[in-house]
């Protein structure tokens, strides 16, 4: 595992890590023979030995802090530019315009709207979902949103004159330029992803409990992919 310095905190080798071999010594004696302690380059060494191991430790969590807390920002993004302003524009009273290519518009009440906000569990499933989406459904903008949030969608228009809406999480896109190491290779890709969109999903599990008065559960739905 390559170690980069950036999560080795100081304040925390100072502080944790740099025990002198005398402060092990009482523990040391419940498990080392006496005969061993008595040479103090041996005591030195296995102090040694427990503060380097502590220093792993505490590399290793503060490295998956990192990546949880990056996760979690880009859930909060993804949350707040555009989970949460649809939300709002649904609640709306009156009809809603799209204007899809070629200058099409067409016309919907919100309580004919249907949105999928995908989650996807692992990089593969979202650049699946991302190419079935980009290939099926057009590109359509919200005109004259009432809650004056532009934005723009992908979507199609049923022949019973409903909107379903297909959505997911661009901003995972993104984890690869900040976690180069985690995704420098298909394998190691598909597998840290996991675990880094598993601390996403949940973020955006949790908004929708603190936000629910915004998120109409009828309109919004989360599958997993």
């Amino acid at each position: 595992m390559p170690v980069r310095v950036k999560f080795f905190a100081f304040k925390d080798f100072i502080f944790s890590v740099v025990p002198t071999a005398a402060s092990y010594e009482g523990y040391l004696k419940d498990l080392v023979p006496l005969e061993l302690l008595s040479n103090k380059f041996v005591e030195l060494g296995i102090g040694a030995g427990l503060s380097i191991l502590l220093a792993l430790v505490f590399y290793r969590e503060n490295l998956r802090s990192y990546k949880k807390s990056l996760a979690e920002i880009l859930a909060t993004g993804y949350f707040s530019n555009f989970t949460g302003r649809l939300g709002r524009v649904l609640q709306s009273k009156i009809p809603l315009t799209f204007m899809f290519p070629n200058n099409k518009e067409h016309e919907v009440h919100p309580d004919d709207i249907e949105v999928q906000v995908a989650l996807p569990n692992s990089l593969s499933a979202l650049k699946k979902y991302s190419d079935d989406v980009k290939k099926n459904y057009e590109i359509a903008y919200l005109k004259d949103s009432p809650t004056q949030d532009p934005f723009w969608v992908r979507g199609v228009v049923k022949d019973d004159g409903k909107m379903i809406i297909f959505e997911y999480p661009r901003t995972l896109f993104a984890l690869p330029t900040y976690l180069r190491k985690d995704f420098e290779t298909q394998d190691k890709a598909e597998k840290n992803s996991k675990k880094l969109f598993r601390y996403f999903n949940t973020k955006i599990e949790s908004f929708r409990i603190e936000f629910s008065q915004d998120i109409p559960e009828d309109k919004i739905h989360f599958p997993y992919i």
